[in-house]
């Protein structure tokens, strides 16, 4: 099982910290060593506006998981209504024009310009 718990970088950062004063004989108000804390005041800020907008690995795996679940009902749902789809009668057989009908139709519709282009002149 993984660790979930995050290392503790800080105590290390002090430390060293502490070895890098030691070696330059730097005094506790020295103002390198205000620049450092505002620096880390800046990044545990930067770290907690991150830690904020980026959704955790636990949400994210339930989305996935939602995600997964969604597709399967939308799967099983598709299969369903096409297989209902298959099931009904074939309608395009009853909207087919015979021949015979479409031969009268042109006909019809040919006598009927003949006569619309004799009616005006």
């Amino acid at each position: 099982m993984p660790n979930t718990e995050q290392p503790d970088f800080d105590e290390d950062f002090e430390q060293a910290v502490a070895r890098w004063r030691e070696r330059h004989k730097l005094r506790e108000d020295d103002a390198v060593l205000l620049l450092v804390e505002l620096f880390r005041i800046h990044q545990r800020h930067w770290d907690e506006l991150r830690r904020r907008e980026i959704p955790s690995f636990e949400q994210f795996r339930a989305d996935i998981t939602k995600l997964a679940e969604i597709t399967r009902t939308f799967q099983a749902q598709s299969a369903a209504l096409l297989d209902v789809l298959r099931k009904l009668p074939s309608t395009h057989l009853a909207a087919r024009v015979t021949r015979t009908a479409a031969f009268f139709a042109a006909l019809a519709s040919l006598l009927a310009g003949y006569l619309i282009g004799r009616a005006w002149p």
